[in-house]
């Protein structure tokens, strides 16, 4: 991906981009997506002036997608929270402190997330869910 934009962090590991922090400062105008076209999560901030209407529609399909990493969004609803990236190995790669209004998208390697505040998030991600059992491996 590799762009900039006031707002928005991309954190890399081994030349791949694993997550992208969406500041509540970004400034766009119109509709920005952040994530490439081929990404499983399309991420994008839409900035439209009252009376701006989207006509109805449907999202159509060109081939069955295939998931090969599970992708996940936390929106920070109000409160305070660090959210630390691991590589698999366990090594931590960065960390990152996320208010109300901030969001990341993290798309490899591992995560954490300590509560800094009393906070309300709102999570995003793939599924279906395997249940608690299957659904994560830990690497601390």
């Amino acid at each position: 991906m590799g762009f900039f934009m006031i707002g928005v962090e991309e954190i890399t590991y081994k030349r791949r981009v694993i997550a992208i922090v969406f500041r509540d400062t970004i400034a766009v105008s119109g509709v920005h997506f952040f994530t490439h076209e081929k990404n499983p999560f399309q991420i994008g901030i839409h900035k439209r002036p009252k009376g701006t209407s989207l006509p109805p529609h449907i999202h159509k399909m060109a081939h069955p997608l295939v998931i090969k990493t599970i992708q996940e969004v936390l929106f920070v609803v109000s409160g305070k929270i660090q959210v630390s990236l691991y590589a698999k190995n366990g090594q931590t790669i960065d960390t990152k402190t996320l208010s109300s209004g901030d969001s990341i998208l993290l798309m490899g390697q591992g995560h954490g997330v300590d509560f800094l505040e009393e906070s309300k998030i709102f999570e995003i991600k793939q599924g279906p869910y395997p249940g608690t059992t299957h659904a994560k491996l830990y690497l601390k």
